[in-house]
């Protein structure tokens, strides 16, 4: 009997909740954070004083909150657990979860506009990975990093690499990533019909592997483009089941992406904006993810809303200055 098992079984018999062991609480937190992040957020701090935890307890605990605040778009959580897992850094087990940790703080830096050191982060991560899938995983934020950096053809390159290699591994969620990120490209490409194709199979790929972060990222681009080619029938049937999904995930960007692509489906079918709802999409423009995604929002779909949307500021090279990035900069461990 396992020991979450016998915990249960204890637990009926005395009438009294007894406590997972830590380790237990931990391992099921990490096994959500493919199906459900959010889950595994409350799951984490739901553990009590987390800094009393064993040095390995702890390492395990900020890995586990910065995997689920990439999908949930949680980034204070996710600088905050790398700021801690540094704290951590000649332990045995922080080196072996080197390119984990590494590779998260390279997704962090690129959202936050320090591309030259997301760059360094990722190649860094390039020279400890062990295996295809964690190759896999960098190739495909180098891949994105290229595509913040314009280098849209170096980006298809990287995906149609790491999509080859993928099929190989028979790595599902990948494909399915690597098939919402293509999307976004031909989106922006404005290759509409292209896009599409590549969001659906991203969207069958998530439902196959039940990833509802991935659902709702590939149901709200494919919501997108079925705004833009105005086939509403199928925006409303997709519409509904993706709705449930993004408002019960907290991530803040999806929901306010969503918001806009509804509110373009009523006003193209007559409904006028009231002075509130433009108050609330200038709200959710500030909440998208990126300016990237800005720039689609303000070519598509605020055209005939008569509302004047912030511009967008030419990107400044900017250095990020942390005492332990400076270890990630030599990268030698």
């Amino acid at each position: 009997m396992r020991a979450a098992e016998v915990i249960a079984l204890l637990s009926l018999i005395t009438g009294t909740v007894v406590a997972a062991p830590l380790d237990d609480k931990l391992k099921e937190a990490e096994d959500y954070l493919r199906v459900d992040p959010s889950r595994t957020l409350k799951i984490l701090n739901n553990i009590p004083t987390p800094h009393a935890l064993t040095d390995v307890q702890q390492i395990r605990w900020h890995i586990a909150a910065m995997r689920a605040s990439v999908f949930t778009g949680e980034l204070k959580q996710i600088i905050d657990s790398i700021e801690a897992i540094f704290h951590h850094q000649t332990h045995p087990y922080f080196i072996d979860k080197l390119v984990t940790v590494t590779s998260g703080t390279g997704i962090w830096l690129r959202k936050h506009d320090y591309i030259i050191d997301a760059q360094i982060s990722l190649e860094c991560s390039v020279k400890y990975a062990i295996n295809d899938r964690q190759r896999l995983t960098i190739t495909n934020s180098l891949a994105l990093l290229a595509r913040q950096l314009d280098e849209l053809e170096k980006a298809k390159a990287l995906y149609s690499k790491a999509q080859k290699l993928a099929k190989l591994a028979d790595r599902k969620n990948l494909l399915a990533i690597i098939e919402n990120n293509q999307g976004l490209i031909a989106l922006e490409e404005g290759r509409i019909e292209r896009a599409e194709q590549h969001f659906r199979a991203a969207l069958a790929g998530y439902q196959n592997i039940d990833k509802r972060s991935g659902q709702i990222s590939a149901g709200v681009n494919l919501l997108f483009v079925f705004a833009l080619q105005q086939q509403w029938v199928n925006f409303q049937r997709l519409y509904s089941p993706t709705e449930t999904l993004t408002l019960a995930f907290p991530n803040e960007g999806k929901q306010a992406l969503l918001l806009w692509l509804n509110t373009r489906f009523k006003h193209m079918h007559g409904e006028p904006l009231t002075v509130k709802e433009k108050k609330r999409l200038l709200d959710a423009y500030t909440q998208l993810d990126d300016d990237r995604i800005r720039k689609l929002v303000s070519e598509h779909l605020s055209t005939g809303m008569d509302m004047i949307l912030p511009g967008f500021k030419k990107p400044v090279t900017k250095r990020f200055n942390r005492p332990w990035f400076e270890k990630v900069k030599r990268c030698d461990w």
